[in-house]
């Protein structure tokens, strides 16, 4: 069965692009997922692929940076498709996820029981998955999964999601549901397959040996004032052997981490203020205890990646991918990408994008790969 198509075009006139799109991806999906560099008119495109597919559920998203079947890709248009075999599939567009996501609760609950989601099930974790697609620069994804994960009587629904990007210029996000665009708000797509999924999360980075408490923070800004009782960029500094005017530039590669499970969630870095506090792309708490870490091999992480992901399936049809804007810039520097898209375009109908951030189940993250498969699992 083709459950899954994914495309990617580099045509920069919209309708060429979408028709170009549209010859690769099902002629009826149930679910059409589009991801959009800021080259596009995001309102014209939305346009299009609503003109293209009115009966289909649409998402867009823009990005800073695609993914598509050969890998990453800049400048470009990545879509994916799904068939109306795969399974159901409802999207909705919450409006705003920082003032007021609890009043979309309502409608992610309609559309979750829509398609046959027991919402009250204690086994949770097997009546489908969301997709979740916040916009960049408000700080509202950790609102956002708080208000999806409201709707569930048990912790343990699988979310997988990226937040939107501008090809990093720090301005304006955008993502859209059925023709609807918001810059506010954000998408969310439940899903009930008819097929097995599997999410992996790739981490490039190891502890340094190195730690540090946080003493004083506003979780809800998400900016460190304060590590080890003394000025958060002073002590960041200190810890990665730069001075402290310098910490911008080297900060990307050796983000903060918190031990969960044998791992770390990333908590990355975003900027330096004047005077002397720190600014993160997610929630650091005060009083947690995290370690300063420092990269791994690029290069061989995707090798293990791609051989471990692989492995758990017995039929792969499709891979959507979310990959954190810093990682990418790493690859850019150091002249990654031709050896990492060796191995991603291992992956069939593989399609996503760059994003600001990263969310998984009930987490934010930050400096993570994360690949959701569909298909057949092997049995254990």
């Amino acid at each position: 069965m083709d459950f899954i198509y994914s495309t990617l075009t580099t045509s920069r006139q919209p309708e060429k692009a979408v028709e170009e799109i549209a010859r690769n991806l099902h002629k009826e999906p149930g679910l059409v997922l589009f991801f959009a560099s800021t080259v596009y008119s995001f309102e014209k495109l939305t346009e299009l692929f609503k003109q293209k597919y009115p009966e289909s559920q649409i998402v867009g998203v823009t990005t800073t940076g695609e993914i598509g079947p050969q890998g990453y890709s800049e400048s470009s248009l990545s879509a994916q498709s799904f068939s109306k075999s795969f399974g159901k599939a409802q999207a909705v567009l919450m409006k705003d996820i920082v003032k007021y996501p609890i009043f979309d609760r309502g409608n992610l609950l309609q559309a979750a029981q829509s398609i046959g989601i027991k919402v009250a099930s204690k086994a949770i974790e097997k009546e489908g998955l969301g997709l979740v697609f916040p916009v960049g620069l408000k700080a509202g994804e950790e609102k956002m999964l708080s208000v999806v994960n409201s709707i569930f009587h048990y912790d343990g629904f699988p979310i997988f999601g990226g937040t939107a990007g501008d090809d990093a210029k720090f301005v304006t996000t955008k993502v859209s549901v059925n023709g609807d665009i918001t810059s506010t708000g954000g998408a969310v797509i439940f899903l009930k397959p008819v097929i097995d999924f599997y999410i992996h999360k790739e981490n490039i980075f190891k502890s340094s040996g190195k730690q540090v408490k946080i003493t004083k923070a506003d979780a809800e800004k998400r900016i460190v004032y304060e590590m080890n009782n003394r000025p958060a960029a002073e002590v960041y500094a200190q810890m990665i052997d730069v001075p402290k005017n310098e910490l911008g530039k080297c900060f990307a590669l050796h983000p903060l981490g918190r031990k969960f499970n044998h791992d770390f969630l990333i908590a990355s870095p975003f900027e330096v203020k004047p005077s002397g506090e720190v600014e993160f792309y997610c929630q650091v708490y005060e009083g947690a205890i995290v370690d300063i870490l420092e990269p791994k091999n690029p290069v061989l992480e995707m090798e293990k990646t791609i051989v471990d992901f692989s492995s758990r399936f017995t039929e792969l049809h499709g891979v959507l991918g979310c990959n954190c804007i810093l990682r990418k810039l790493q690859f850019q520097n150091e002249q990654l990408f031709s050896k990492l898209n060796t191995q991603l375009s291992i992956l069939p109908n593989l399609s996503g994008f760059s994003s600001y951030g990263e969310q998984l189940n009930k987490s934010q993250l930050n400096q993570t790969l994360l690949l959701i498969g569909f298909g057949k699992l092997r049995m254990e």
